[in-house]
């Protein structure tokens, strides 16, 4: 009875001590593998906001030149401030065509992004990526009709 109640050991270890070394050697060896997913999932969730973020700015600015005579510094000072709002400061805007005028049909607004200059770590998985965005809308011809009664 009173052998019930003796610690167990093995070979004159403690069962708690080997327990522990077992618990380092299985941290060595799922640590790298969670880390390596955390920082995948961190590099993706960050490379979709940005791509998401410039189809919209893309949009926004072209929103802006659909109106005959528009300057299409609006459009792209209007890409360039939502872009910012998430921290990307290195992108080129373009707008086609450069002169908005009322025979214009449609104006376009291109996006490129370098995504290692924009990305929150050195990207392991995307490295030299660039995002492209472009939004093409038809502008709002002026013929001189003017409507209504």
């Amino acid at each position: 009875m009173i052998a019930r109640f003796r610690k167990q050991t093995h070979h004159g270890t403690d069962t708690q001590a080997l327990r522990r070394g077992s618990a380092v050697v299985e941290f060595a060896v799922v640590a790298p593998v969670f880390f390596l997913l955390l920082y995948a999932g961190i590099e993706f969730a960050t490379l979709s906001t940005i791509r998401a973020t410039s189809h919209n700015a893309a949009y926004e600015g072209a929103r802006r030149l659909v109106i005959p005579g528009a300057d299409p510094a609006l459009g792209i000072a209007e890409a360039k401030r939502i872009m910012a709002i998430i921290g990307v400061d290195n992108l080129t805007v373009t707008v086609t065509p450069n002169v908005i005028t009322n025979n214009t049909r449609e104006v376009m607004v291109n996006i490129f992004i370098p995504y290692d200059d924009n990305a929150v770590f050195v990207p392991m998985f995307t490295g030299g990526l660039t995002i492209n965005s472009s939004t093409t809308l038809t502008t709002e011809r002026y013929d001189g009709i003017v409507a209504g009664p």
